[in-house]
């Protein structure tokens, strides 16, 4: 990027959860997914994604599952 004349902090940097799922039925684990952020957000991350639907089967429940994410990530920084 330095020899085009351009500085890596134009990017942005998106990062995300890796779900692990305890079996072919259940939900995966958010406490586990949210403890890689700490390290991207260290390696300069500033984006997130997070797919709901590896961590809640309630439809209804998006809203409330986005905005816990957005505590316990905030609770991180």
């Amino acid at each position: 990027m330095a020899e085009a004349g351009r500085d890596i902090s134009e990017l942005e940097l998106v990062g995300g959860t890796r779900a692990v799922f305890p079996d072919n039925n259940s939900c995966a684990d958010l406490d586990q997914a949210l403890a890689h952020i700490p390290a991207q957000l260290e390696q300069g991350f500033t984006t997130f994604c997070i797919k709901p639907s590896q961590f809640t089967d309630d439809p209804g429940g998006i809203g409330h599952f986005c905005r816990q994410v957005m505590r316990r990530v905030q609770s991180l920084v």
